[in-house]
């Protein structure tokens, strides 16, 4: 293994002195006068340098770098995994634009490999005894339902949007709505918050 580490990490940095590129060669851990006679090398020398004992060349691991990398990957992955669920869910453009920046040809063709219809026009408010029970959930599952943030907690309104099956982009109209009036209420009147028909807003 030793050798092969070590001839893998010779050829390259001989082709990027022959590329002229010197950076790389100089982070590969070289200094100017190795690679100098690096370059000077035949084939049989580079080998026999790779076969040579003690080991010229050992590869390291940046633990800290690569737990960075791998912690990016994860999030990247997550993240692609939320947008899909979010237009399964029937979430609006803008609300994509919102949250991921997506525009609305990213969201077509992403709809379209995930096999979704394209939608025209609005999404239809749903009824009153529906959004009054989406509320009541909502309240159990936002611990500030009050707070204007609340519009930001995408988790919780993919709960919602898969528990009433009201669209996903409806869902955070709601949520958005219903901090408004919960956040007046509760200044003017704070009855208002124990009545979730008092809250809602069509």
């Amino acid at each position: 293994m030793d050798t092969v580490v070590t001839l893998a990490i010779l050829r390259q940095a001989i082709s990027y002195v022959r590329e002229g590129n010197m950076r790389r060669a100089r982070a590969l851990g070289f200094n100017d006068p190795e690679l100098r006679e690096l370059r000077r090398l035949s084939a049989t020398d580079v080998d026999a340098l790779a076969t040579s004992n003690p080991v010229v060349c050992r590869l390291s691991v940046d633990h800290d770098l690569l737990g960075g990398v791998f912690r990016r990957l994860s999030t990247d992955v997550d993240r692609e995994k939320t947008i899909d669920r979010c237009l399964m869910l029937g979430a609006s453009v803008q609300m994509m634009y919102s949250f991921f920046g997506l525009t609305g040809n990213d969201c077509s063709t992403r709809r379209a490999l995930l096999g979704l219809e394209s939608r025209q026009g609005r999404l239809a408010m749903p009824p009153e005894d529906v959004e009054h029970d989406a509320f009541r959930r909502w309240q159990q599952i936002c611990d500030t339902p009050e707070d204007v943030r609340a519009a930001d907690d995408i988790q919780g309104m993919v709960v919602l949007a898969e528990e009433t099956d009201i669209p996903l982009g409806v869902v955070w109209q709601l949520v958005k709505n219903w901090s408004r009036v919960i956040s007046a209420g509760s200044r003017s009147n704070p009855q208002l918050l124990s009545d979730g028909s008092r809250v809602c807003v069509q």
